[in-house]
């Protein structure tokens, strides 16, 4: 469509004044987020929780909930600006003393502390402190056995932890013969298949239990 000369200029201001207005908003969002990031990094400034867990005199649910808040903004902050989450752990750790029930703050905390901010030392130290207050749970010790296989490279304690998870209500069904796979690759295949022995004996379910001998049949004969 061709425009008039004589209305080029007015359409070119109002666009200028477009851009501006929709560059000013971002700038202010932007400010925002840094401006609660840094109200957060206070956070570093808190002793451990075993010191502010007297302090909260009986509300220690409460001041936990509030600093999951933070936590998930802390990390919603510098998930959107720099990526660098040095005060997670010491914010979940907190957390998780005030209200060693909080479960999902040590899935959330073990996932994103190894995943997305390579903090492997934390996220073990998280998650092993979840299994003491959960143990359960099986994801807990299934995402601590994932971490030694995948970022680690021990196969026997990611077998270790994989097992320990398998033995728990509610877990998948692939557990057991993933943990007796982890053992075979830490070249103990004697203990994968002494648990999947136990396994069986303990199952009166003849799906598992056909998957068990198929499994125990693979790793005597070396195919996994």
């Amino acid at each position: 469509m061709k425009i008039r000369k004589g209305i080029r200029i007015p359409i070119l201001i109002f666009s200028l004044i477009g851009i501006i207005i929709s560059m000013y908003s971002l700038q202010q969002r932007i400010d925002r987020i840094k401006l609660e990031t840094r109200t957060i990094e206070d956070l570093k400034y808190l002793p451990s929780g075993k010191f502010i867990k007297p302090a909260a005199l009986g509300f220690d649910e409460l001041l936990a909930d509030l600093l999951w808040i933070k936590a998930v903004t802390y990390f919603g902050g510098h998930y959107l600006t720099d990526k660098q989450y040095n005060w997670l752990y010491h914010i979940l750790d907190i957390t998780t003393t005030l209200d060693p029930r909080f479960e999902y703050a040590y899935e959330f905390g073990g996932i994103i502390l190894s995943i997305e901010a390579n903090q492997i030392k934390e996220s073990v130290a998280l998650l092993k402190k979840g299994i003491e207050n959960h143990p359960k749970e099986w994801k807990l010790p299934f995402l601590l056995g994932f971490i030694h296989f995948y970022y680690l490279n021990d196969y026997k304690l990611a077998a270790h932890y994989i097992e320990k998870a398998s033995l728990l209500p509610n877990r998948p069904d692939f557990l057991p013969g993933l943990a007796a796979t982890f053992y075979t690759k830490a070249h103990t295949p004697e203990l994968g298949v002494e648990f999947l022995t136990m396994v069986y004996n303990s199952t009166n379910d003849e799906r598992v239990r056909k998957n068990i001998e198929k499994k125990i049949r693979e790793i005597i004969s070396g195919s996994k």
